[in-house]
């Protein structure tokens, strides 16, 4: 099975169970999602620790299993405790606890070390960690099935229409960014346009969303989230290169790890949520 079928397959999987999980799922403040979101963090976390280690040869000493309380803390402060910045304080507590696990794991290598330690689980804590949770905070919007289903659409045609146009149109026009030197200005342009245009035609066709985003909101919202998930294919880029590696890790087939999945949506769901929230 050739990477270009595998890559297909896996998106023909992972939209419908999406899906399912939006519209089938929504009880308690869509709990099975940040199930859904838990696992992924705690998988990710494990990744970008990975990286981290091959990168600079020192790990962060924090489990990724802590991680996925970030998640689970956004889901109790929407569905329990709205009033409480429950995500804010648990960040705060676990930065605060881990980094002073400096004062015993810094003396074995004489603090030689410590920042480094400390700056990975800083980003840990941050990436994939916080950064997920602005997915499970577009539940607290108004109309929150239609806005899940609006930002995945935006952030999977953004990936496959940048794709599509890439080998298009893209052969002659690579290597605009030395990081990702096979991405092309072709691709960029195709994957905006399309996520623009399917930003803006939701907004007008599905029921209650019209109300709420007018053509030019929807099309500021596309495009906000598009330029945002590039931005975070090429930070995971920059990872990789960094650890000169040329996945995350294997578990997506055909497309790597799983952090080679969601980079997009760790990038763009801040920017969606941000842009949502001020229309």
């Amino acid at each position: 099975m050739t990477s270009m079928t595998k890559r297909v397959l896996t998106t023909v999987i992972t939209l419908p169970s999406l899906f399912c999980i939006i519209v089938f799922l929504p009880a308690h403040s869509y709990f099975a999602l940040s199930l859904v979101a838990v696992f992924t963090t705690i998988y990710g976390a494990k990744e970008v620790k990975d990286l981290y280690g091959k990168a600079l040869g020192v790990k962060p000493h924090l489990p990724v299993v802590f991680v996925g309380l970030l998640p689970f803390a956004q889901w109790m402060e929407i569905a329990c405790f709205p009033e409480l910045p429950l995500v804010d304080l648990v960040i705060v507590f676990m930065a605060l606890a881990f980094f002073s696990t400096e004062l015993v794991y810094g003396s074995r290598d004489g603090f030689s070390n410590s920042l480094t330690r400390i700056a990975g689980e800083a980003l840990l804590l941050l990436y994939p960690g916080l950064l997920f949770t602005f997915i499970q905070r577009l539940v607290a919007l108004p109309l929150p099935t239609q806005t899940l289903l609006l930002f995945f659409l935006l952030i999977f045609s953004n990936d496959v229409f940048a794709f599509i146009f890439g080998m298009w149109l893209g052969r002659t026009n690579k290597g605009i960014v030395k990081v990702s030197p096979n991405k092309s200005i072709a691709g960029f342009l195709g994957g905006i346009l399309s996520t623009v245009l399917l930003s803006v035609a939701f907004c007008m066709f599905v029921p209650g969303v019209d109300a709420i985003i007018n053509i030019w909101q929807a099309a500021l919202l596309g495009f906000g989230t598009s330029v945002a998930a590039n931005i975070g294919d090429l930070i995971e880029s920059a990872f990789k290169r960094s650890a000169q590696v040329k996945d995350s890790g294997t578990l997506v087939p055909g497309r790597g790890g799983l952090l080679d999945s969601i980079d997009s949506m760790l990038a763009g769901a801040p920017v969606f949520w941000v842009l949502l929230s001020l229309f």
